[in-house]
């Protein structure tokens, strides 16, 4: 709808309940099962439709930011001094683009890309999520109407690579030169409140309850009934599982390292050193660094205020 609605405020009320330093799973669950209830929301039939301009505010969006072109016109209006334009196109396209497409200051990682071919789906291909998600090396993949493999030749490193795809404007335009992008960010889509529920299920020794609702996330890119898979998880083996699903599903927008984070993987010396082994980028992980320091100037004019440890 382009505003808040009464599904947005309670996903979102359910998201503060589950992301609190304690948890509250109970409450955060009522919440999200009053989503349910409305029944307004579902998944939308192709994955890639959450990340695309031409299906903006979809069935799957509970919240999402609009952005537009021809409102913000020919100004930028993403950086600098608040101008008539500003906000109104999103500068996300150009800085993630492919390598001769825009500025490719984003790429996924080998690890997630690997995450990806973990698990077939009934019909034996790839997980469809991962061609939404990122350009890569394979037979007929296109990017911005070019061939990938015909566009790289001459360089292995970026033949060998990866980029990506989500929220660009691949098929629409030759390039993200413009620096514009009409595309809406979808901050809050159902998807979410599906898994979300479930790890609060799975968390107050519902686990069985949770197999559902992951699975409605699974089976619209194709992937075998979790029950039949995995039938019996313990609790430990669901909050695995789940962390699974939300890295491939949320892959690229921006959940990772608030999932991370909230789970205690930073302080888990286990969690943490599977991190590294998997991302060399968390080599550069310094303990006490998981908050931002309050600005002197916040402490100054409120003494209760204590610094952020490490600071």
């Amino acid at each position: 709808l382009g505003r808040a609605t009464k599904g947005a405020a309670l996903a979102f009320l359910g998201k503060a309940h589950l992301f609190k330093p304690a948890p509250d799973f109970a409450a955060a669950a009522v919440q999200f099962k009053a989503v349910l209830d409305l029944n307004t929301y579902n998944l939308t039939p192709n994955y890639r439709s959450n990340f695309i301009e031409a299906s903006e505010n979809n069935i799957e969006s509970i919240f999402e930011v609009q952005f537009s072109r021809d409102a913000g016109g020919s100004e930028l209006g993403w950086g600098g001094a608040p101008q008539p334009g500003w906000g109104k196109t999103s500068a996300r396209a150009i800085t993630y683009a492919p390598r001769g497409f825009g500025w490719t200051d984003v790429q996924p990682t080998r690890s997630v890309y690997n995450e990806f071919l973990v698990e077939k789906t009934t019909g034996g291909a790839d997980d469809p999520r991962l061609e939404a998600t990122m350009f890569y090396n394979k037979p007929g993949m296109m990017i911005y109407g070019q061939v990938f493999a015909t566009y790289y030749q001459n360089n292995a490193a970026d033949l060998n690579d990866l980029f990506c795809r989500k929220y660009e404007n691949d098929g629409v335009r030759a390039d993200e030169f413009d620096w514009r992008s009409g595309i809406n960010e979808r901050i809050m889509r159902f998807a979410d409140v599906l898994l979300m529920y479930a790890e609060c299920l799975n968390e107050t020794n519902k686990t069985a309850d949770a197999y559902p609702l992951i699975q409605r996330v699974r089976a619209r890119v194709g992937l075998p009934d979790l029950a039949v898979t995995k039938p019996g998880m313990t609790q430990a083996q669901m909050r695995d599982q789940i962390a699974h699903e939300r890295l491939l599903e949320f892959c690229l927008e921006g959940h990772r390292f608030d999932d991370i984070h909230r789970w205690g993987w930073l302080k888990d010396a286990t969690k943490l050193a599977a991190l590294k082994a998997r991302d060399p980028e968390f080599n550069s992980y310094a303990p006490g660094r998981e908050y931002y320091p309050i600005p002197q100037r916040e402490i100054d004019l409120n003494p209760g205020y204590k610094q952020n440890d490490g600071y």
